[in-house]
């Protein structure tokens, strides 16, 4: 038993590879960068590598073993890649889930988890064979890993560019992303020198925001992909941390002091905060609603402590979600204890921010009509129109939006989502979501809402004067996930 183990913890020494690290069988990397160093896999947890020990003397020429030797030890060749892991491999990894030892089913776990998307469809097909219910928990658990990690997994981007125009420059970086750009100020447009291969989105979007001052906009959305434009929420010497399809930068330290002088002896009560953007990709994900941040460590230069009483659960002063389309970046605060003798400098900021995400883009496309109503449904959630005709010169039709009746009329967050998003009427304007019959865009002239969860949500929404209506086309993201975004700054500057 003892040499089946060693030769398991050996093949996971060699699937695990060296230098920059991917997610097996994937074309993306799942980062983690803070200003400059390597990759890490998220969802991935580090293996110590094993040490090789001597066998105690050397066999003679010419024996031969006895009995089936252990997969081979570590040789002078390069590592073997995770990708590289054989169906045989993955099948017997997936079998040593149920051994009695439990070393040997972690280092089978494990392995599963390194292989990433080239074990999948095996992990799945065995949960739906004969398993135990611990074969079943690593299986789920490690689906999960996958998954989670593919989720985050951000695009890698190639450019080779010589006094290319910004918004040219722009335009490829964000199409090989899955979005476009949107150039706000269209004035604006220096000579760029750019080259880079299979670099983080993040990374080259900071490269950018350095050689043209112009980074992703925080209170531009209205128009499709990624809002873009000069002293954006990217610059020069940013505290940022990169992970995939999410980015996390400081944005400002606020300092507060505060004295309490109802008391005879007042204490100085001494905060001050931190606020940050979470960053993400328009159209790899829809809306993001960021929950309350886990701070894990934070210290000044002087070795002080910054965190509050309550650490893990530190305060969220503000979220904006902008007007909930899929927006670029969203701020989140945290608030840190001031000490006595403060440094000039925080060393280490460290945690994670849970973030639902708004994922599986699809298209609402219903006709408008005067009798009868067009409608689809989206995880039980039923839009339907109707009800098209003229009031006072304008027309207006209603949409109905009908929620499940099981669960006491509680939502999942995927159902909460999509009715925010169909309510969402005005933040649609530029994306033409009202049309008439030959494409016509038609804007809506505000709109009104009445109904509950019992009865349905019925909205009538008035058309300005430009044709009459006859389609509405409304993107949506049916599907949610929560994902914890980490980051790790350091070296900030304190106030």
């Amino acid at each position: 038993m003892l040499e089946k183990f060693q030769g398991l913890v050996t093949e996971l020494a060699l699937a695990s590879g060296v230098g920059l690290a991917v997610v097996a069988g994937a074309s993306g990397g799942a980062w983690a960068k803070t200003g400059t160093g390597t990759g890490t896999v998220l969802g991935a947890p580090a293996i110590p590598t094993p040490v090789a020990k001597s066998s105690g003397g050397a066999k003679k020429p010419g024996a031969a073993a006895a009995k089936p030797t252990p997969p081979a030890a570590p040789s002078s060749k390069a590592p073997v890649a995770a990708a590289t892991a054989t169906p045989a491999q993955i099948q017997r990894w997936i079998r040593d889930l149920n051994l009695d030892q439990y070393h040997a089913r972690r280092v089978a776990a494990e392995s599963l988890l390194r292989a990433g998307d080239a074990a999948v469809p095996a992990m799945k097909k065995a949960l739906n064979g004969l398993t135990t219910p611990e074969m079943r928990h690593l299986l789920r658990k490690d689906l999960s890993k996958i998954a989670n990690a593919d989720f985050l997994r951000g695009p890698l981007i190639t450019l080779n560019a010589h006094n290319m125009s910004a918004q040219r420059a722009f335009t490829l970086i964000c199409k090989q992303a899955g979005t476009s750009a949107n150039v706000l100020q269209q004035g604006t447009n220096p000579q760029v020198t750019l080259r880079v291969k299979n670099a983080p989105f993040w990374q080259v979007m900071q490269q950018m925001a350095e050689q043209t001052n112009i980074s992703p906009m925080m209170y531009y959305n209205q128009g499709a992909g990624m809002p873009l434009g000069i002293n954006g929420v990217l610059n020069k010497g940013d505290f940022a941390s990169f992970h995939g399809a999410f980015a996390v930068v400081a944005q400002n330290i606020s300092y507060n002091r505060q004295l309490t002088f109802s008391q005879p002896k007042p204490p100085a009560a001494t905060t001050f905060n931190m606020s940050l953007w979470l960053l993400a990709i328009p159209g790899k994900t829809g809306l993001v609603q960021p929950q309350q941040p886990v701070l894990r460590k934070a210290v000044d230069n002087r070795g002080n402590s910054l965190l509050l009483s309550a650490p893990n659960t530190p305060n969220m002063d503000q979220t904006w979600y902008g007007n909930q389309m899929p927006a670029v970046a969203t701020n989140f605060s945290i608030n840190l204890a001031w000490p006595k003798k403060a440094g000039t400098r925080i060393k280490e900021f460290k945690g994670y921010l849970p973030v639902q995400v708004c994922y599986h883009h699809r298209i609402l496309n219903l006709k408008i009509k005067a009798k009868g109503t067009a409608h689809e449904s989206f995880n039980g959630v039923r839009v339907a129109t109707g009800n098209l005709g003229k009031v006072n010169g304008l027309w207006q039709f209603t949409v109905t939006v009908t929620v499940p009746t099981a669960n006491g009329n509680m939502l999942d967050p995927s159902q909460q989502m999509i009715v925010n998003q169909v309510q969402n009427f005005n933040g649609f304007n530029s994306a033409g979501p009202i049309q008439t019959a030959a494409g016509t865009v038609l804007n809506p002239n505000g709109w009104q809402a009445n109904g509950s969860y019992q009865q349905g949500y019925v909205y009538t929404i008035p058309v300005q004067a430009g044709g009459k209506p006859a389609k509405l086309t409304m993107p949506l993201y049916t599907r949610t996930r929560m994902v914890k975004v980490p980051f790790d700054l350091k070296n900030i500057p304190m106030p």
